[in-house]
């Protein structure tokens, strides 16, 4: 494993800048966008166009890859991002906002798909897992420590915009030097949306809900966090909370649910998400240090569950499907992604920031009642 870290720096440097990147880009948007009088309605819709453009970005990447190259294309599309980024800042109008924001996940979506298929490819089966598991350390690292830098400018300012630009500018150019040559890439063959669901029904319909929870968390977290009146340095700490409970709990939750039965693994994540998310609903904005905490608890649970989710998947496919099994999960699971921002910042609207909480929490029911109703199905199923 070691030589593929050492090998691959140039690609890990370049994953946790842009990472930072975004994690910054996404608070600074929503703080600025109130700034400048969009109401949260038109906001909701700003950072749900991310998740739209990444859908686009998944459904392009594998052919420009296989086309052009991992570096051209991972130079290409940084270039875009590092330009929009810069654009927010010129022109504060709600729908070229929106465009913006859907070219800017489009290039991050293609982004980590280069990478990610970078890695496995550079990986052997026996040391993946860690290389995997070690790039998405990294990318919740880089995205809590982007957030964190909103605190180093003025939102109303010129600075942070410049600041999220330079950052994915830099993380294009060590990868651009290194000697170390992109692998071979062939485009997966894709399995359709029904194909997959009546393999996978259980990973692929917890996905779509997996997705309106993590959406509304990483689209619409900033704006509760600004409706409920939180200072500019309190909004990048309950952001920066959110990627360290997903560092502390998706390793230990991986473990479990490889020892034990998924589905019920599932199940538990999703009720003591369901509560972390209640407790949050009834707690004080006042109180932020609990708010904080429990955040990064009911973050961490809620982010794990995508990774049961694409567990769920593989244990019903062969291993040539896998790789357009999960080309096809990240579109169904995007659409979800989509969907959470919008839905979430409109119940902050009509139910104030606390029935933000209350929608995590009916969020994570439905997870849990869906998996129990497939469970109960499969008991009730005749023996072949």
């Amino acid at each position: 494993m070691r030589s593929v870290l050492v090998l691959s720096w140039a690609l890990f440097f370049g994953l946790v800048t842009i990472a930072m990147s975004a994690g910054l880009q996404a608070p600074l948007l929503a703080v600025r966008a109130f700034d400048e009088g969009f109401d949260t309605s038109n906001t909701g819709l700003i950072m749900a166009g991310y998740y739209a453009g990444a859908l686009v970005g998944a459904l392009l990447a594998p052919k420009l890859i296989h086309q052009v190259g991992h570096a051209k294309v991972f130079a290409a599309v940084a270039s875009i991002a590092s330009g929009t980024a810069l654009l927010f800042a010129v022109v504060p109008d709600a729908v070229f906002w929106f465009l913006l924001r859907v070219a800017t996940g489009m290039c991050f979506a293609t982004i980590y798909i280069v990478a990610e298929t970078w890695l496995n490819q550079s990986s052997t089966n026996e040391i993946r897992g860690k290389v995997m598991n070690f790039y998405v350390i990294l990318h919740y690292a880089g995205l809590g420590a982007g957030a964190l830098m909103l605190n180093m400018g003025d939102p109303q300012g010129y600075e942070l915009f410049i600041l999220t630009s330079v950052l994915i500018s830099f993380g294009i150019v060590p990868i651009l030097l290194s000697a170390k040559p992109a692998p071979a890439f062939k485009a997966p063959k894709r399995i359709s949306i029904a194909a997959l669901f009546r393999k996978a029904p259980l990973g692929v319909g917890a996905a779509v809900l997996c997705g309106l929870a993590m959406g509304a968390l990483a689209g619409a977290g900033a704006i509760f966090a600004d409706k409920a009146g939180f200072s500019t340095a309190e909004v990048s700490i309950f952001m920066a909370f959110m990627s360290l409970g997903s560092l502390i709990f998706m390793w230990p939750v991986g473990i479990l649910a490889d020892r034990y039965d998924r589905s019920k693994i599932m199940i538990a994540v999703a009720l003591l998400a369901a509560l972390a998310a209640f407790l949050l609903a009834v707690t004080s904005v006042d109180h932020v240090i609990p708010i904080y905490l429990i955040i990064g608890l009911y973050a961490g649970l809620a982010l794990s569950m995508y990774g049961l989710c694409l567990a769920a998947v593989n244990d019903e496919l062969e291993p040539d499907e896998m790789v357009g099994s999960g080309a096809t999960l990240a579109i169904i699971f995007n659409l979800g992604m989509m969907l959470g921002p919008v839905v979430s910042s409109e119940i902050i609207e009509a139910w104030r920031p606390s029935g933000y909480f209350f929608y995590h929490a009916a969020v994570q029911v439905l997870i849990a009642l869906y998996v129990v109703a497939l469970m109960t199905r499969r008991r009730a199923a005749p023996a072949p």
